[in-house]
């Protein structure tokens, strides 16, 4: 009992300027999150929890609030709150198409280059009113030859010098780096920097499962299959193994019985070089390239920039619906480009560690709380890096006096609704209730956004559950996914 009273004494609190809290469901939440704590489920682990009001950033409930813990994918709200304060939901990122030399008659005597700006979502399918990558490919093809060009002394070469050559944080394990989801940043990006495997399973459990080959074609790319058929309706259990420095790619893991195909997603080693041997391909059909060959390269930093002609300037969605679509479905490869985005703006260095500082000072600046943040990445993917609540709490009420909060509100999923938790809370008050983002990894379930009170004020909240029983995963989602119900309730 000394306890719980300590907790209400010292971790409530309601300011007297703001909106008053129903104290009978205060009650309840508090009693939900510290029977939690102190259940068998959280006895090796650390249940984290904070609540502050967004008018004056008061706080309203905390637990653990300032224990640094693995954030996981609600990391993904800093860094999209960050970009958009930065540069604006209008914002667009550029992508060019251009030469340098001079164009003789039909001849181009110089190269060809695709210059990116750092824009994660060209050629992605999540936009369907912009093109796809082969649109893209076929654009820039169109543009070659209707400057007149059809013969090129010269080379088709990627730009991708606008960010570092940095493009995995070290922190990320080895089992993430090939898998859609561990694909790195370039400067230069294309395709969500992904793959799709075809996998013919086996008849029986553990029989092989044949590899099908790829989609988009990358013939440089040299795999290894080691993949086998699981048991039916097991999903996707495989892992890719690859990395930026080299061709070859492992398979293990299983794919289920019982279907004809199945699909996994893996990431591209390279996307800036994938691009220009993509477009180089597309040219040998109607131009003449010389020397005569389908390898590629990657441009030297800025070479010549100020002496390169412009053939096309693609301008990307405007970033309010990229980072949409990175809270909404947890697109790691877009946080991670925001991340680099902002190091690069703020302060001209783009690599994760530099970025990381740009953007922790970024926020310190503006009165946030950011002791234990101590982030390696801009997705949440590192299992190293972490934060607190309070610094959860502390940004997100933040970001609500900036410019751009109604186009980061809006960016993130309704819980039961849409996005990673549309499944969640169906048939409760917190169902269109709440703003959240969820986030996992291994042993570390976290949740974070913002809720309306019954009396119509706004507090932001994060939840981290580190180190539960491993068994109990599902118990705990359905727990925080409890306490989420009842802090609706306020």
């Amino acid at each position: 009992m000394k306890l719980i009273f300590t907790f209400f004494c010292v971790l409530f609190f309601c300011s007297g300027k703001a909106q008053p809290i129903d104290s009978l469901a205060l009650t309840d939440f508090s009693d939900a999150v510290l029977e939690l704590q102190n259940s068998d489920l959280m006895r090796n682990g650390t249940l984290s929890v904070s609540v502050k009001s967004v008018l004056d950033k008061k706080t309203v409930f905390a637990i653990n609030s300032e224990k640094s813990l693995p954030s996981a994918s609600i990391l993904k709200l800093v860094s999209t709150a960050t970009i958009l304060s930065i540069l604006g939901g209008d914002f667009r990122y550029q992508t060019f198409l251009e030469y340098d030399g001079f164009v003789n008659k039909d001849t181009l005597n110089g190269n060809i280059y695709i210059r990116g700006t750092g824009d994660p979502s060209l050629g992605s399918d999540r936009f369907k009113e912009y093109p796809s990558s082969a649109q893209l490919i076929a654009r820039w093809t169109a543009a070659i030859q209707k400057a007149g060009i059809k013969y090129i002394k010269g080379d088709v070469l990627a730009d991708a010098s606008y960010f570092d050559t940095k493009t995995l944080a070290d922190s990320w394990i080895w089992g993430d780096l090939g898998n859609y989801y561990g694909a790195g940043v370039s400067g230069l990006n294309f395709n969500d920097n992904q793959y799709k495997i075809k996998f013919k399973p086996g008849v029986g459990e553990d029989d092989p499962a044949i590899f099908q080959g790829i989609d988009p074609s990358i013939p440089y790319l040299i795999f290894q299959n080691h993949v086998a058929t699981g048991e039916r309706g097991s999903g996707d259990k495989t892992v890719v193994y690859g990395n930026p420095l080299s061709n070859q790619v492992i398979l293990t893991g299983t794919v289920p019985r019982g279907v004809p195909t199945f699909s996994v997603k893996g990431s591209i080693p390279d996307p800036a070089a994938y691009v220009a041997y993509t477009l180089k391909q597309s040219l040998s059909n109607t131009i003449r390239i010389i020397p005569e060959t389908l390898t590629f390269k990657l441009a030297k930093p800025a070479s010549m920039l100020s002496t390169r002609k412009i053939l096309d300037e693609y301008k990307s969605p405007p970033l309010r619906e990229i980072c949409q679509q990175a809270n909404f479905w947890s697109v790691n490869l877009y946080a991670d480009s925001f991340l680099k985005k902002a190091g690069k703006t703020l302060e001209g260095k783009s690599d994760y560690d530099d970025a990381v500082k740009a953007v922790t000072n970024y926020w310190w600046n503006r009165k946030a709380d950011m002791r234990g943040f101590f982030i390696k990445d801009g997705s949440g993917l590192s299992p190293s890096g972490s934060v607190t609540t309070n610094n959860m709490t502390d940004i997100l009420s933040l970001a609500t006096k900036e410019a751009s909060y109604p186009d980061f509100y809006k960016s993130i999923a309704v819980l039961g609704v849409n996005g990673t938790v549309r499944n969640l809370g169906k048939g409760t008050k917190a169902a269109g209730n709440i703003r959240a983002k969820s986030g996992s990894i291994e042993r570390t379930r976290a949740y974070a956004g913002y809720v309306t009170t019954k009396s119509r004020a706004v507090l932001s909240f994060a939840i981290i559950a580190n180190k539960y029983q491993q068994e109990s995963s599902r118990i705990v989602s359905e727990e925080l996914v409890r306490i989420m119900t009842l802090l609706a309730q306020l």
